[in-house]
């Protein structure tokens, strides 16, 4: 059985209360919670016991890393994963942060080095990928059930982010970087192949927009993104996070498609879906089990810190794959040409 854990929580946003909650669920003590905004972080404090809030400029959260606390859970914008990682690492705190990993590949280096260095944990929540659903895709693809090649699309359809920073170049880089790791990983695990190389088309459909005007560089906003797989499948994305102000359009279901059948995602809650199988003339409906992602990634987590499994679920192999992918997006929009996904930067 794993041990019972002091945690920091760094960042008490929407990503934050579902971290607070699911160590709450796993018998953990979330201890510390530090954010920019007092009544997000006293919220999260009274909602679950927590004795210390903290709250101030970015350089205020290394305050609550001190000998009382065991993990730290990073839900902050991108821009400061690297430096928190790499300051909790020191500090000889194990880390847990939220996708994606880093900005460029030289945090990624400089966060790896701190935490081996520190012979600490490091684990990265991409808990989307531990939907029951994925699963079942993958054992459908890896017993032919669709056939070869596969192509998987995947929409993501919304108007300027309601989280502004997330369209800054320089602090979460859009979607492609922020959200579009979710699909490509989904895309590997289904495939059990790497990405190898990348077309993609696009540009800043919210450039015009006030609310995000306030930035230096806006984030690459929209774009269709087509990657062939090492095993001769296809993932291709449509993104945008430019939409018409209040629009009620919304992406279509994640489908996979092959010459023996296809497979249509049923969205439900909380990451939760079912699926629709097309196959042999008939369709047949599968309900899936609803699971806490959010607890089910931080447990494994623990496990790992505890010893009683080698790794986290994912970690720093699988963010730095997704930010090849993603910066191998950005370049072939930027260039317009077919670009390699390249791995050992």
């Amino acid at each position: 059985m794993s041990s019972k854990h002091r945690v920091a929580l760094i960042g008490a946003g929407d990503m934050g209360h579902h971290h607070a909650a699911a160590w709450a669920d796993l018998g953990h003590e979330l201890h510390t919670v530090i954010d920019l905004i007092p009544q997000r972080a006293e919220d999260i404090a009274s909602k679950y016991g927590t004795s210390r809030v903290i709250c101030g400029g970015p350089e205020e959260y290394k305050a609550g890393i001190d000998g009382e606390i065991d993990i730290v859970d990073i839900c902050v914008p991108l821009e400061y994963h690297a430096p928190m990682t790499v300051y909790a690492a020191e500090q000889g705190k194990h880390v847990f942060c939220e996708k994606p990993i880093a900005r460029n590949f030289q945090e990624v280096k400089q966060m790896r080095r701190a935490v081996e260095s520190a012979n600490v944990k490091f684990g990265l929540g991409f808990q989307r990928n531990l939907a029951a659903g994925v699963d079942m895709l993958r054992e459908w693809a890896s017993t032919g059930v669709f056939g070869c090649p596969m192509v998987f699309s995947s929409d993501l359809l919304q108007e300027v982010r309601p989280k502004r920073f997330m369209h800054n170049r320089n602090s979460n880089n859009g979607p492609i970087v922020d959200a579009c790791c979710h699909y490509f990983l989904l895309w590997q695990t289904v495939f059990r192949s790497r990405p190898k190389t990348v077309y993609a088309r696009g540009g800043t459909a919210g450039k015009l927009r006030e609310e995000i005007a306030h930035f230096e560089q806006l984030a690459l906003d929209t774009a269709v993104i087509t990657i062939e797989f090492e095993s001769g499948d296809v993932g291709a994305m449509t993104v945008s996070w430019g939409l018409e102000k209040n629009t009620k359009l919304s992406g279509r279901p994640d489908r996979i498609v092959g010459p023996k059948g296809g497979a249509e995602a049923v969205p439900g809650a909380n990451f939760h879906w079912d699926l629709d199988l097309y196959h042999d003339g008939g369709k047949t409906s599968h309900q899936l089990p609803q699971k806490d992602l959010f607890a089910e990634e931080l447990s494994a987590f623990v496990e790992a810190v505890d010893g009683l499994r080698s790794s986290p679920v994912y970690g720093f192999a699988t963010g730095k794959q997704m930010l090849a992918v993603s910066l191998a997006a950005i370049e072939s929009i930027n260039t317009g040409r077919v670009v390699e996904v390249k791995y050992d930067e």
